[in-house]
């Protein structure tokens, strides 16, 4: 397993080496030594090189102002962003080494763990929020008289028979739709067509064409189509419309526990960074857009504050975690089927705040 992960990585890096945040992640150095205190209780004392892997998002926000802002070089990190078409993709340039850190989820290192991969470790929290958003075809919606507004048992039974798309089998949009089909009393792989599309561009340009009939990922897309008209929103996942994945530790940053055992100072740093920088998204996200927009390849600053505003609720602002949350989550996951059995919680295991002042 890891000699294919370790390829498939190397073919990913290697053809979106090209696709990294805007200059290479090429940051203007702060010029105040408050900022590099504040950027982290410890500073690496000579530069750390940080390959970070994600699908654009605008949930990254945080990771992409502190990469503008200089909080990375101001803490000694030298940081590429490396854009990913899913979260497979960031599960396996973690397990190759190939990258410092990755946005993914529990039920992927709970997954590796019982592979015998356990060299990952979540460090840092992003979304306290399943984000993703399911638009179908309007002309689909209207046929089969499904709306946001219909019960969710409606709107999961309307996926029967259905052509759905999703980034990647085994992406977080592959595995929630199976629990949408699940949950009106469907068999995914016989009641509906799931088709691996890619990511959001190919999913909105599928749905546009009649290629699909639906799929759902975190916005801007699925809000990009609905305001074209040509599709239908039936689950907003920032408005918290699944009332079990409204409070729910949804993505976070994982990192290579080895790598981060061995440079602990960069794993602060990169933490601090995130934290200040999560701050200025909260206290004035207005300000903030542009940056989000220009990481995200968007020229529609519009539509990025209109979901970056959505988002807001759902961001985590410091990062981190507690026992409690953890243990509800899994018991979630558990509960979706989205794992086999539950992990365990403690600190250390899936989990730490090691890095992080929590």
């Amino acid at each position: 397993m890891m000699k294919r992960m370790s390829l498939a990585v190397s073919v990913v890096l290697a053809l979106v080496i090209t696709a990294c945040a805007p200059g290479g992640s090429t940051t203007t150095p702060a010029t105040s030594s408050a900022v590099a205190a504040s950027a982290a209780p410890t500073t690496p004392a000579t530069p750390t090189d940080v390959t970070v892997v994600s699908a654009q998002n605008v949930f990254l926000a945080g990771l992409y102002v502190a990469d503008a802002e200089g909080y990375f070089k101001a803490a000694n990190l030298n940081v590429k962003i490396v854009n990913v078409q899913s979260g497979n993709d960031s599960v396996a340039a973690l397990v190759s080494g190939n990258a410092q850190y990755g946005d993914i989820g529990f039920e992927d290192v709970i997954g590796l763990a019982a592979k015998g991969e356990k060299n990952l470790v979540i460090v840092h929290n992003i979304l306290n929020r399943v984000t993703l958003t399911l638009v179908m075809r309007t002309d689909v919606a209207q046929r089969l008289g499904v709306s946001r507004a219909s019960p969710l048992e409606k709107r999961y039974g309307a996926l029967k028979g259905l052509r759905l798309g999703v980034t990647r089998p085994g992406a977080p949009t592959d595995k929630y739709m199976r629990y949408y089909l699940r949950q009106a009393g469907l068999n995914p792989d016989r009641d509906a067509q799931i088709v691996a599309i890619g990511g959001g561009p190919a999913l909105l340009a599928a749905l546009e064409s009649n290629q699909i009939d639906a799929y759902q990922l975190s916005p801007p897309t699925p809000y990009i189509a609905a305001d074209r008209g040509i599709g239908t929103i039936l689950i907003d996942g920032p408005a918290g419309d699944i009332p079990k994945f409204s409070n729910f530790l949804y993505t976070a940053f994982a990192t290579n526990r080895d790598w981060a055992s061995k440079n602990p100072q960069a794993a602060s740093a990169f933490s601090a960074a995130l934290r200040k920088a999560m701050q200025k998204v909260k206290a004035d996200p207005a300000g903030v857009v542009a940056t989000v927009a220009k990481y995200t390849g968007s020229t529609d600053l519009a539509t990025t504050k209109k979901v970056l505003d959505a988002l807001l609720p759902a961001l985590s602002e410091n990062g981190c975690f507690t026992p409690t949350q953890v243990s509800g989550s899994l018991d979630i996951l558990l509960e979706a089927g989205l794992i086999d059995a539950k992990a365990d919680p403690a600190e250390g295991m899936l989990w730490t705040t090691k890095y992080n002042t929590c």
